[in-house]
């Protein structure tokens, strides 16, 4: 039955004649012969695959991969499915070798912490302390007993002997001592028995002077003096009908002058009278330089408080300029009373001259500079662990050597301890390791700081922390960034003040701060005092993420450990003791914990002979090494290596709040990108250890939960940069036409102009006539003339 279907068959297993005699003719014989050889090899492989017996193909051997990798245990059968877009790459593969750390053998505790109170008959009282001062310290911030430097500085510094009154204090211990109550005690002692007198008020003006480095600093400074101020002006058994006891007015007012703040509102505050001012240098240079009202005449104390941070901070021009500034307001001072235009009150004693005492932890070439400049016949005050009798020398810090001089090493008790982190693994440790130390404070509060290289990674870490949840579901609301009103309230909520602290589901009950020199002042005072426990979160552990801004001075309460998650750029051996100086305060214990890459392992080495040598051998100081392993174990649990699962879903879970939103993306690119800037900015005797070119890059970027690492970095923006370029170069290039083209303007009415003028007597003056103008047939009969 025909159904209309048209086969159309054709044989074509064997090429015919045909074909080939009609392809070889006609034509050039060059291309006849060609295509005889093209027809001959098209017929090899067509009679090789008839005539000759199927070969059967050798399976393909099954691809190996690492034994934490979950395609391993597959059979051997290899799929080859469309490569994603982005690559997840697993935190347990392809990572470094690291060898595991040598067993220390464990250090012998001394009988007494290095900067603990002392434990012997020494009192405050017995030291020539005010009774009123040590019965306040007692009762109302109990502290009973002075720790070693406050022993050896408070004698020298009390005495009334013209020998030592004379002479300006350079005070040198460790961190964590008690160096701030070594000057604000013997300032109080000393202006404490003015109140007896019945001209003095706090019009008076400002008599002692306090400069601290940073804002954070000058604050905590600030809050001891006023809990100082507050002491019981008449003693316990005096009463207030008793004719005989001394009345004391109370007009010892602290005030606190830093950036940030209101300048009005200082200025208001000034001209009523701060008789102690706690204050960093540009603010009191400011003042000291436009504000009328402020009067430093009679200074008395002038303190400068960690003078190897503001050596560093580039405060030395600021500091010579408050220096000019105080001895100029006191000799306009005294002219006025030589010439009794004064407006002062007699009886004030003018002939006393000004005290200054520097504060140091370190004795290097710079504070040497400063104290050279700043004090007049210095009085060295130095006490440590072994030497708890008062050690007063004389030296010229000038001249004096810093190596033998300075003994700076951290707290005896301090529990000092590393782990070689690959670059992968450095957010999954550090979030084990914060549970870890949270863990170990059973039903204690504890706080802890970490310690970040730059700003943006400070925000990074912290918003990461805060944003992080586990089930995959956002914490924000997830609605459309097309809403109008949803853009509105965005807007509203970012000109809104953020919030202080974060909580963080991976830690439980605790809450996440941050500190930064780039945050508004209100901001970074609310975190100090958040932190320190004077303001309630609600939360029992405290975590402070923080740059090298709080490395210095500041006293936080019940720290519990520090943790290095990027080791210092600069300072070296003294920035870590100064780092790890935040805990193991006043004889309380404490750990530290350095996270360090694996090409950085040469660094604990390093820091340890740096350490040793300013230690003179007397008690061994080591960095125990824990594994990666181990503290991941530990701070995620499991059997077996069920931590390894764990540590992979909440890495996925940084990821995902990564990859959430663009704004998440570009924070973490921000804040590799200061990272990577950071790390290039270490000195040259420490680039064998940290030098960029020996982090990969790749792993470096999983450290940030980006998946791929930013085409800055990598070069693969280089198009774009080449474009921007460009059109960079075809601007410059119209704007030189420009500029030629209004050149030759110019130069064009300059030379018309000059064609209207003739040189008479060297001077040239206007001929009358114009560029245009034909000269008349007798002048040109006159030049052939000449001719």
């Amino acid at each position: 039955m025909d159904d209309g279907l048209v086969l159309n068959l054709a044989n074509d297993d064997f090429p015919t004649k045909a074909k080939a005699s009609s392809s070889s003719k006609g034509g050039r014989w060059t291309d006849r012969l060609k295509a005889k050889r093209v027809a001959k090899r098209k017929s090899r492989p067509a009679e090789q695959s008839t005539h000759a017996e199927p070969i059967e193909r050798q399976p393909k051997r099954p691809r190996v991969e690492s034994h934490h990798s979950e395609s391993s245990k597959g059979e051997g059968k290899v799929s080859n499915p469309q490569p994603p877009s982005q690559v997840i790459s697993s935190l347990f593969s392809y990572n470094p070798k690291i060898e595991a750390p040598k067993n220390h053998p464990p250090t012998k505790k001394s009988s007494l912490p290095s900067n603990a109170p002392l434990t012997d008959s020494s009192t405050f009282e017995g030291l020539g302390l005010n009774p009123l001062l040590c019965a306040h310290l007692s009762s109302k911030m109990s502290i009973a007993k002075p720790t070693s430097i406050q022993r050896a500085a408070l004698p020298p510094i009390l005495s009334t002997t013209p020998e030592l009154t004379e002479r300006d204090i350079f005070i040198q211990s460790q961190t964590g001592s008690g160096k701030t109550l070594s000057f604000l005690l013997p300032i109080i002692n000393d202006l404490l028995p003015l109140s007896s007198l019945s001209y003095i008020d706090r019009s008076i003006g400002t008599l002692a002077i306090i400069i601290a480095p940073t804002r954070e600093l000058a604050t905590q400074i600030s809050e001891v003096l006023e809990a100082l101020l507050k002491l019981r002006l008449r003693g316990e058994n005096e009463r207030a009908d008793d004719e005989s006891a001394v009345r004391n007015a109370r007009w010892m007012v602290s005030g606190l002058l830093i950036g940030g703040a209101t300048r009005t509102h200082e200025k208001a505050r000034l001209r009523k009278g701060l008789p102690i001012l706690v204050s960093t240098p540009g603010r009191l240079l400011d003042h000291l330089q436009h504000t009328s009202s402020f009067n430093v005449a009679k200074c008395r104390w002038l303190v400068l408080d960690e003078a190897d941070r503001l050596m560093e901070l580039g405060f030395e021009e600021t500091i010579q300029g408050i220096l000019r500034g105080l001895d100029g307001h006191r000799n306009l001072a005294l002219q006025a009373v030589k010439d009794g235009i004064g407006k002062d009150v007699g009886g004030w004693d003018w002939e006393r001259r000004r005290r200054t005492i520097l504060c140091s932890a370190t004795i290097r070439e710079d504070v040497q500079k400063l104290a050279g400049a700043t004090l007049a016949n210095p009085l060295m005050i130095k006490a440590t662990a072994s030497e708890l009798d008062n050690q007063l020398t004389t030296a010229t810090p000038t001249t004096s050597n810093p190596s033998t001089t300075s003994n700076f090493v951290p707290p005896s008790q301090l529990s000092q301890n590393h782990i070689v982190v690959p670059l992968k693994l450095r957010l999954v440790v550090l979030v084990a390791l914060l549970r870890h130390i949270i863990a170990q404070c059973k039903d204690q509060s504890g706080k802890i700081i970490v310690f970040v290289s730059c700003t943006d990674a400070v925000d990074f870490l912290w918003s990461l922390l805060g944003g992080t949840t586990m089930n995959g579901e956002a914490k924000e609301d997830s609605s459309e960034d097309d809403d109008e009103e949803s853009d509105e309230e965005e807007k509203q909520k970012k000109t809104k003040s953020e919030p202080v602290a974060v909580k963080c589901p991976l830690l439980p009950d605790t809450s996440v701060f941050r500190l930064h020199g780039s945050l508004p002042t209100q901001t970074r005072l609310a975190s100090i005092r958040s932190f320190s426990g004077q303001s309630k979160t609600g939360s029992r552990f405290s975590v402070l993420l923080c740059t090298s801004v709080a490395s210095r001075g500041l006293d936080l309460p019940l720290v519990r450990g520090v943790i290095q998650y990027d080791l210092p750029t600069e300072g070296g051996a003294t920035e870590y003791v100064h780092r790890v100086g935040r805990t193991a305060r006043a004889g309380k214990g404490g750990e530290a914990w350095s996270l360090v890459a694996p090409s950085e392992a040469e660094w604990v080495k390093w820091v340890v002979e740096k350490m040793q040598a300013q230690n003179d051998g007397k008690n061994p100081i080591a960095l125990r090494g824990t594994t990666v392993e181990d503290m991941l174990r530990v701070g995620f649990g499991g059997k077996g290596t069920e931590y390894e699962e764990r540590a992979t879903q909440v890495q996925l879970s940084f990821e995902r709040w990564v990859l959430r939103k663009k704004e998440h993306a570009e924070m973490a690119r921000k804040a590799f990108l200061s990272h990577m800037r950071a790390y290039s900015t270490h000195p040259s005797d420490e680039k064998h250890m940290f030098h960029i070119r020996n982090l990969h890059i790749g792993h470096l970027a999983k450290s940030f939960a980006l998946r791929e690492a930013p085409k800055t970095v990598t070069g693969a923006g280089g198009k774009q940069k080449s474009k921007d370029h460009s059109a960079k170069k075809t601007k410059s290039i119209g704007d030189k036409d420009k500029a030629k083209g209004d050149t030759e303007k110019r130069m064009q009415d300059i030379v018309r102009s000059q064609g209207r003028q003739t040189k008479k007597s060297g001077v040239m003056a206007s001929s009358g006539t114009s560029e245009f103008q034909i000269a008349g047939g007798y002048d040109l009969e006159k030049l052939v003339g000449t001719r």
